[in-house]
């Protein structure tokens, strides 16, 4: 994933972005999903997601290009008529192809006997059925396993890595952690460090 900085002018562009990034699982780097408009009423004009995928406010990397709001949208727009693809685990990925080959029965019995397992999913009931009923505008595939370090620090607890300002860090809350796929995440390893699979 590559950093993506937004420039936007307005408070209600402000808000289109951060929507656009929490229909896509997207948070804020403290975890909220809040629209904080006091960071726009402040005068901040930019607001980024970077390669974890969490949001922050300001342009604090140079060396990536701002994207003005309207070519942000059109964007979206082109990607939005492109085929939708949903990421999972590989266990509700083989849920699926198992109900969707529907073997013995017909697709809306494999669908009834096999509804709370549908409503489980958390991707939503009407693109798991599109999906199931071969919609080539929905996919479905399972996501890159990620990793992350952690070490037990003096005190006996469990660390794990972030970044500050681009700069290494640790954090005791494992949903801040610096994750990566496996050969990113062993760049940064060291001897005090673990790698770790993140759960799904």
């Amino acid at each position: 994933m590559t950093e993506t900085v937004v420039h936007v002018t307005t408070l209600e562009q402000w808000k289109s972005v951060l929507d656009v990034w929490f229909k896509q699982g997207y948070k804020w780097n403290f975890g909220s999903k809040s629209y904080h408009e006091e960071y726009f009423e402040r005068g901040q004009r930019f607001i980024r997601l970077i390669s974890n995928g969490r949001i922050l406010q300001g342009r604090f990397n140079h060396t990536f290009k701002p994207v003005e709001y309207s070519e942000f949208m059109a964007q979206q727009k082109e990607d939005k008529e492109m085929a939708t693809v949903y990421e999972v685990s590989q266990s509700v990925f083989d849920e699926l192809q198992r109900i969707k080959a529907h073997e013995g029965t017909s697709l809306i019995g494999a669908i009834t006997l096999n509804a709370q397992i549908i409503k489980s999913i958390e991707i939503g009931n009407k693109a798991i059925l599109r999906y199931l009923a071969d919609d080539p505008a929905i996919e479905f595939k399972v996501k890159d396993t990620l990793y992350r370090l952690s070490r037990i620090d003096d005190a006996g607890d469990k660390v794990y890595m972030t970044f500050t300002c681009g700069t290494p860090d640790w954090d005791c809350v494992k949903d801040n952690a610096f994750t990566e796929l496996l050969d990113e995440i062993k760049k940064w390893q060291t001897p005090a460090w673990e790698i770790e699979k993140v759960d799904d």
